[in-house]
């Protein structure tokens, strides 16, 4: 039966193994946190939040990162074995690896611990014995006399026990007997709220209350009296500090008989020990950096050794595919050029092309491939490769296109490069292709605008003529209309001033075009910009009352003049207003509430310089960023071909930036553009508030 057959067995079993790692490795990483975790922070529950949540991302990542390694596995179904067995060993590996820096991490914390603990215990078993020999001294001199003051006050235990516990001198001074426990007691008083260390004598059975034992002394007295030990330590907390505590037996000594024999004592028992507290406060902080720093060090290193495994793990099992992955890149490099390459042999006879050579020329790789290249372009009379070659060269070294032939038998001009290689023994061209037919569009429009401008200084002569002959229409009709009797109603006194009025309109015409067409000198004046604006409006107003835009306009009266050039500040404001209609005509079609342009002029300060700034904001279709971005380089337009050349907002650039102004753009893609205008005004004239 097919079960049976030992290579699906090995295969079942390889695959089992494998998913089991999987697990293995997802569990470990998603409980990983919580485990550094506990060791950081014990005081920290397993089953936190923060726990939790970064134990599903691990486990999440891990999990993502199996299944690439499966699809790996999947990639190769004819050699399974080969590819999976790397694979599970490094899982293994990975689980090996995971337990020795664990393993590390708790052998440095318990080492930590140790050291602290050695640290500790020497502070402690230094004042231990210190104040042990402070006892003897003191209990060897039978306690010591000292003046009666407010902290040394006569011992009252001592008055029943020693008869002579206070004496008068020759002098009538007074002094009282101050035995060990005594002044061990009050060294101690004396350093209690300084954060130092702490300790007193205390005993099962006390004489001064103030040596009662708390519930840890008790029961480290117990097991003194029990003999079970002769030292006691511990980690608590006092008064919300940690201190590390130190206790150990007192022995009955002879000098102690004097106060204490009458509670059954003699020499050698004991009858209660000397507790030692040490503030740890700043072991505990040293110990939790330092403890914080190896962890992230010893998770830095898991982290490199796991990505070292997985790399080589993956590198050994993709090592027979990188080939095909590196082609597989490089081609999709090629194929995402803006640029057309084709590769010919020797013999000029094209091996391949990329996608974009495709596309300019409409045929397929394939319908390409084995064709010469006079296939694609068309060369006057060359016949050979040499010829072709030669052919290429010339035009590459004179800057001059080629003609590019598209499936449907149409031209278009093409730049290039053209270089070689070699592979080997085999010659190969490359040759990079270019279509340049915007640039071309680009440019011939470059050269309409030229023509434009010469249009304008011919518009300008013709104003010129015009402008007299209206004057006249003007003055002879004004005539007419004082020669008529006013008192007269009759069909010429109403037709004249009609004929008047709108010869007024033509002569505002004429007066605005030629203001607009006049050559750019460089004339340099006290301007207003409220007459700037009403020019500008006066010239485009037809096109605004035709489209149904309504344009509103809010500039104070006391604007100081500004310092410029009229015509150049015409041309910057015209293109302007006309990119604002366009952007209204674009988004409103017919007449509405919201297709309307405003216009608003205020002074600012401008590094301490007084500047008026414009802003014409229209409602239309706005602007994206990145489209902002490159408004204002040379020959880039948003609009149709034949509608834009591209040059009107980078020479409005120019020009504001030649009156040391600047021209900025803000716009909301579907809401509103903003054209922002700052020009200096006459600092003789500003006057700021």
């Amino acid at each position: 039966m097919e079960y049976l057959n030992p290579i699906n067995a090995l295969r079942y079993f390889s695959l089992v193994g494998r998913y089991l790692a999987y697990g293995l490795v997802i569990g470990l990483l998603a409980n990983l946190s919580a485990l550094i975790g506990r060791v950081l922070h014990p005081e920290i529950s397993y089953f936190d939040s923060v726990h939790v949540i970064v134990g599903v991302v691990f486990a999440l990542l891990a999990a993502l990162l199996c299944g690439f390694l499966e699809s790996q596995i999947n990639e190769q179904k004819d050699d399974t074995q080969s590819h999976a067995r790397p694979v599970f060993f490094s899982l293994i590996v990975v689980f090996i690896w995971t337990v020795l820096i664990a393993g590390s991490l708790l052998w440095f914390k318990d080492k930590e611990r140790q050291r602290i603990h050695t640290v500790a215990m020497s502070e402690a078993s230094t004042i231990f014995d210190k104040d042990l020999l402070y006892y003897r001294w003191a209990a060897n001199q039978e306690g010591v006399f000292v003046p009666v003051t407010e902290t040394s006050r006569p011992n009252p235990i001592l008055e029943h026990l020693v008869p002579d516990s206070t004496v008068v001198t020759d002098t009538g001074r007074v002094l009282t007997l101050v035995n060990p426990e005594y002044m061990i007691r009050q060294v101690y008083d004396m350093q209690t709220g300084t954060g130092g260390p702490r300790g007193h004598i205390t005993s099962l059975d006390p004489l001064w209350v103030g040596n009662t034992a708390d519930d840890w002394e008790r029961e480290v007295l117990e097991d003194f009296e029990r003999g079970n030990r002769n030292e006691a330590w511990a980690i608590e907390e006092i008064d919300g500090e940690p201190f590390f505590r130190l206790m150990r037996p007192m022995v009955t000594e002879d000098g102690c008989l004097r106060c204490h024999a009458s509670q059954g004592y003699i020499a050698g028992d004991i009858r209660g020990g000397i507790s030692v507290s040490v503030p740890i406060a700043l072991l505990h902080n040293l110990y939790r950096e330092s403890l914080t720093v190896v962890a992230i060090v010893h998770w830095a290193l898991w982290l490199i050794g796991l990505l070292g495994i997985f790399l080589g793990s993956y590198r050994i099992t993709s090592s027979i595919r990188e080939k095909e992955a590196a082609e597989a890149r490089l081609r999709a490099i090629i194929d995402h050029m803006r640029d057309g390459l084709v590769i010919m042999d020797e013999a000029g006879v094209i091996e391949s092309v990329n996608t974009p050579t495709e596309n300019m020329f409409g045929y397929s790789a394939a319908e390409i491939s084995g064709r010469r290249i006079d296939f694609l372009i068309r060369f006057p009379a060359a016949t050979d490769l040499d010829q072709l070659v030669e052919a290429l060269g010339e035009a590459m070294n004179t800057n001059r296109p080629l003609n590019g032939q598209r499936q449907d038998d149409s031209f278009f001009p093409l730049a290039f490069s053209l270089s070689q290689m070699r592979h080997g023994s085999k010659l190969q061209y490359i040759l990079i292709l270019r279509d340049i037919t915007d640039e071309e569009q680009h440019r011939s429009e470059a050269v309409r605008a030229g023509q434009f401008a010469a249009l304008g200084e011919l518009a300008a002569g013709v104003a010129h003529e015009i402008n007299n002959p209206i004057n006249g229409i003007i003055n002879y009709s004004q005539i007419l209309l004082d020669e008529t009797d006013p008192e007269v109603e009759s069909t010429e006194r109403e037709i004249l001033p009609r004929i008047i009025k709108e010869s007024e309109r033509v002569a505002a015409i004429v007066k605005n075009l030629l203001s607009f067409a006049r050559q750019r000198d460089e004339i340099v004046g006290d301007l207003s910009i409220q007459e700037v604006i009403d020019d500008c409006i006066s010239l485009l107003l037809y096109q605004f009352e035709k489209d149904g835009i309504r344009v509103d306009v809010e500039i104070p009266d006391d604007l100081p003049p500004l310092r410029g050039n009229p015509q150049h500040l015409h041309q910057v404001f015209l293109n302007l207003l006309s990119n604002a209609r366009y952007a209204l005509n674009v988004r409103y079609h017919e007449r509405h509430p919201d297709k309307r342009i405003k216009i608003k002029s205020q002074l600012v300060t401008i590094q301490e310089r007084p500047f008026i700034r414009t802003t014409i904001t229209d409602y239309g279709i706005g602007i994206d960023q990145d489209t902002i971005d490159h408004v204002f380089d040379a020959l880039f337009t948003t609009k149709p071909p034949g509608e834009g050349t591209g040059l009107g907002l980078g020479i409005s650039k120019g020009l504001v930036r030649d009156h040391n102004g600047q021209l900025y753009l803000e716009s909301v893609p579907g809401q509103y553009t903003t054209a922002t205008v700052d020009l200096p005004a006459n600092p003789h004239s500003a006057k700021i508030t």
